[in-house]
Order: structure tokens, then C-alpha cells, then sequence
């Protein structure tokens, strides 16, 4: 949220008739003298966190608060736009959410989802989303675009940020005993003996089968355990026997590719992807704070029980009263 909620914090508790009333009597927010309550502020948390009752901090409150209010401020957008969800995509969108593969590929027709939320508030809730999405995508985020002036200025800006890492094509020998690890690693060494024959008949890993080889990895991505003695290796060399929680390994690298820069041609679209992200974030930004002044807002805090952030002009409206 913008200025309206987002400076001084003051919590205001419970008190007095306003414990007594039902959510649904009690009004928390405002947008333009439409009254919005405590049982949708109650169907908005339970829809976001998926609980039946759940046990929330103050400041999670508040931060869904604010969530909540957005929602509402972009709602009320879409109905004096006249903005509707179509059936078929809210009936698609259900039926996605109510079906989940099974291991063996087919398709169940339950899910999580199921479980915590009946079918009329997932509806509502889809058609909510849809309207947002359609209000956004003509409102908010219509005149979005990136040129490729401003990709190649990024590009430019980042360049250390694009590079292929130094990756090694690996192969490895798992087996029980260390005994068995230096056993085979002196066959390999002075005997010549092929690894992949080696790794078919005494290795254990998954991997034997394909003669032990692991593929492709860069930094990082090995186990800790083992990672800088296989970066450590030629092509080709044989390492020690490595010990891990796993048993006695043996690797060898099979080939190296050094770190190499990436072209722009390589990332336009990862940039593309990247500075819509940004722009689009910034374009939601502006659209909500023109709602906020297109709709004026009013919270009541005294029926919430959490910290609520607001703004100097709020608070002194409100002592006003």
C-alpha cells in the first residue's frame, strides 16, 4: 500500500459492543463509503493461508491487511469498469485446481484445495482473481513495454552476471569399502582398465548402469562432500578415494567446459523476462496509489486487533470525528 496505510502504526484493541457483534455486521474498511467487513476480511485470510482457523502474528495480520485492501481497491475498479469473469475460465480454472496427478501419471480428482475450501468460495475467489487479472492487463499494465534499447543497456549494466559457469562432465565408482575403493582405483590406474567396465560390475549408485557417469554440473551444484575434489581433477585423472556418508567413491572427470561469457543474443529473452517483471511491479505500484485517490479510504480500526499502518492524514482525520 501507499501513503493511506503506510506510516504510523497504532494498535487499537478490541473493545466495548464491538466484540459482541457478528464479522459480518462489523465494518472494517471503507473504499468511497462502500462498507467492506470483518467475515470478508475473515474469507480473505482463510483463502490466502489455506486454514480453517489459523493463529496469526500482528504483523502478519497487518501485512494481509494491506493485501486486503488492494484487493478490495482493484474489485471495485473492475465493477465500475464493468469488468465480469467468464464462466468457462473460472469452471477451467476449478477443475485445475481439483485435480492432481497421480503417480502413475493419471489424474485424480481431488486435491489439498478440496480439503480446506468448499466449491462456492473457490469459485468466488477465481472469479475475483480473474476480474483483477483482466483490470490489470487493461489498466495497469497495457502500456508495458520493453524496448531493445533498454535490454542492451542491461545487458551492458550486467555483463558479469552473464556467464556460462565452468561445468565438468563426471563419472563416479560407489561402493561399500574403502578397501574396495583403493582396490579398484589401482586397477584403473595401472592396469588401464576402462572405468565404465569398472563401474558397471562393482559400482552401486543408480548410475552404473550408464557406467557411472553422473553428467554435467557446475560449482555448486555436487554435494559439498565431494564438489572441490572433483573440480580439482583433469580430464580424465582418477581421483583418491573420497569417503561420504554415501560409502567410498572414486571419480573422474570426463570433460571440462570453462566459464564463458554470455552473448546478448544468449539472454535477450531472460533480460525481456526480467524488465517486465521490474516495470510491471512499478506499473501496479502507480495503478494502486490512483485508486487509493480515486476511492477514498477509511479504515476502522477499533474492529480490528492487530497493528495497523496508517498516515499522519489519516490519523488526524480520524481524531476529527
Amino acid at each position: 500500500m501507499s501513503a493511506k496505510l503506510a506510516s504510523i502504526v497504532i494498535v487499537l484493541p478490541l473493545v466495548g459492543c464491538a466484540q459482541e457483534l457478528p464479522p459480518e455486521s462489523r465494518v472494517v474498511l471503507e473504499i468511497a463509503g462502500r462498507p467492506v467487513t470483518l467475515g470478508e476480511f475473515d474469507r480473505f485470510i482463510r483463502m490466502s493461508v489455506q486454514q480453517e482457523s489459523p493463529v496469526l502474528s500482528s504483523e502478519v495480520m497487518a501485512a494481509l491487511f494491506e493485501q486486503f485492501v488492494e484487493e478490495q481497491l482493484l474489485l471495485r475498479a473492475a465493477d465500475d469498469a464493468g469488468i465480469r469473469a467468464d464462466p468457462k475460465v473460472v469452471a477451467q480454472r476449478m477443475a485445475a485446481l481439483r485435480t492432481v496427478p497421480e503417480a502413475d501419471g493419471s489424474q485424480a480428482t481431488s486435491s489439498p484445495v478440496e480439503i480446506r475450501t468448499s466449491d462456492d468460495a473457490l469459485a468466488e475467489n477465481l472469479e475475483k482473481q480473474v476480474r483483477i487479472e483482466r483490470l490489470v492487463s487493461a489498466e495497469a499494465l497495457a502500456a508495458v513495454e520493453i524496448e531493445e534499447t533498454e535490454i542492451a543497456d542491461y545487458y551492458d549494466s550486467h555483463r558479469e552476471d552473464f556467464v556460462r559457469p565452468e561445468t565438468v562432465d563426471v563419472s563416479q565408482i560407489l561402493v561399500e569399502t574403502e578397501e574396495l575403493a583403493r582396490e579398484l582405483r589401482a586397477t584403473l590406474v595401472a592396469r588401464g582398465a576402462e572405468f565404465e567396465d569398472v563401474a558397471r560390475e562393482h559400482s552401486q549408485g543408480p548410475e552404473a548402469s550408464r557406467g557411472g557417469n553422473l553428467g554435467s554440473f557446475a560449482r555448486g551444484e555436487l554435494p559439498l562432500s565431494f564438489d572441490a575434489e572433483v573440480f580439482a581433477l583433469a580430464p580424465g585423472a582418477i581421483s583418491e578415494v573420497v569417503p561420504t556418508d554415501f560409502g567410498f567413491h572414486l571419480f573422474r572427470v570426463n570433460s571440462r567446459t570453462e566459464e564463458q561469457p554470455l552473448s546478448l543474443d544468449d539472454v535477450r529473452e531472460a533480460v525481456r523476462v526480467e524488465l517486465l517483471r521490474e516495470e510491471s511491479e512499478r506499473a501496479m505500484k502507480r495503478y494502486v496509489s490512483e485508486l487509493e485517490k480515486r476511492y477514498p479510504l477509511t479504515v476502522h480500526h477499533q474492529h480490528l486487533s492487530f497493528t495497523v499502518a496508517r498516515s499522519d492524514e489519516s490519523a488526524a482525520m480520524e481524531k476529527s470525528r
